[in-house]
């Protein structure tokens, strides 16, 4: 494994929480797709490539496999990994570089791992990984209230299957909520033809993938609100892609921003808001791991209520990164303060 650094904690909750800066207004990008881009071909060349071995090597050796490729000077955009270098330098503040641009490599060979994972799926038998999943009983206390559950899932390399397949395999019934783009491309023609190779056996452990919709957000709403209502679950994955408002919290000395539609829907809703981290871990396999609700004034909600959850689930990131920071995707979202 790329540097793994013992936790240091930067700040209590309380200090999280007073160093949250206001709600971040964007206005909403409503900019047509492109038809297509030249990163499709690079996206459709990596993807043949790792079809053969994913469908015919033992999954053992995946992890060698992939690191080796990214170590190869001619497969990798050096620009991207000396920026994801120079940030987890920054963040950890890791004197040595080379330490740093190993987790950034190691980061880059977890992505190919996760398209081979995708691919396994599509091969007769499926995937089917070992997944240990803990905390399930804040999940069955939450969904016992009747109000459904949120899971806000944090931003980890395999995050996309681990979650759906071991929430599946327990018999839950979950609401995706995703974006057109959701796989590889942002382009018109990678959408239709690339994004399914992972979309497609992602949706098999699902009740429905709810796609939002930059002209009509509300839709995705109701959608979400609907289930919840039924007592079911809705996930989200933690990000800054979409959504008009944003908000800030502190991690790693530094300062990371999140879309508040989770927050903003538990408050409306009454549905408890869950933290997932779903990470590879050595001892078992793969591991998801949902965590104690973060509490919202359901009475009161209001924008500040909505950042300060948020500061509390970025908070709650710091230590999934410190141990796991080969595997976190959210690096270059991070910026110093």
């Amino acid at each position: 494994m790329g540097g793994v650094w013992p936790y240091r904690p930067q700040l209590t909750a309380r200090g999280a929480a007073e160093q949250v800066e206001r709600l971040v207004h964007r206005r909403r990008n409503l900019a047509g797709r492109p038809m297509w881009h030249r990163s499709d071909l690079a996206i459709a060349g990596s993807l043949a490539a790792l079809l053969p071995p994913s469908w015919l090597l033992p999954e053992r050796s995946w992890t060698s496999l992939c690191r080796g490729l990214a170590r190869m000077p001619w497969l990798i955009d050096r620009a991207a990994l000396d920026r994801t270098a120079g940030i987890i330098q920054a963040a950890t503040r890791e004197p040595d570089r080379q330490c740093a641009e190993v987790t950034a490599r190691d980061l880059l060979a977890a992505v190919y791992e996760l398209r081979m994972q995708n691919w396994r799926a599509w091969r007769p038998g499926g995937w089917h990984p070992k997944i240990a999943l803990d905390g399930e009983h804040h999940l069955v206390r939450a969904l016992a209230r009747g109000r459904g559950a949120i899971l806000w899932v944090a931003h980890f390399a395999f995050n996309s299957n681990i979650t759906k397949i071991a929430l599946h395999r327990r018999g839950y019934r979950v609401s995706h909520l995703s974006r057109p783009e959701h796989g590889f491309s942002k382009t018109r023609l990678g959408i239709a033809c690339l994004n399914p190779v992972r979309r497609v056996p992602e949706d098999r452990c699902v009740v429905q993938r709810i796609v939002f919709d930059r002209r009509t957000p509300q839709t995705a709403m109701r959608a979400m609100v609907r289930a919840l209502h039924a007592g079911e679950i809705v996930s989200i994955t933690a990000g800054a892609w979409e959504g008009s408002n944003l908000a800030e919290g502190a991690l790693l000395g530094g300062r990371l921003a999140l879309a508040v539609g989770a927050p903003r829907l538990a408050a409306l809703t009454g549905a408890e808001l869950l933290p997932v981290f779903s990470i590879r871990d050595p001892e078992v396999g793969f591991r998801a791991i949902i965590e104690p609700p973060i509490a919202l004034r359901i009475e009161s909600p209001s924008e500040e209520q909505c950042a300060i959850a948020a500061a509390e689930y970025i908070r709650r990131h710091e230590p999934w990164v410190w141990r796991f920071p080969d595997q976190w995707r959210g690096w270059k979202e991070w910026r110093q303060a």
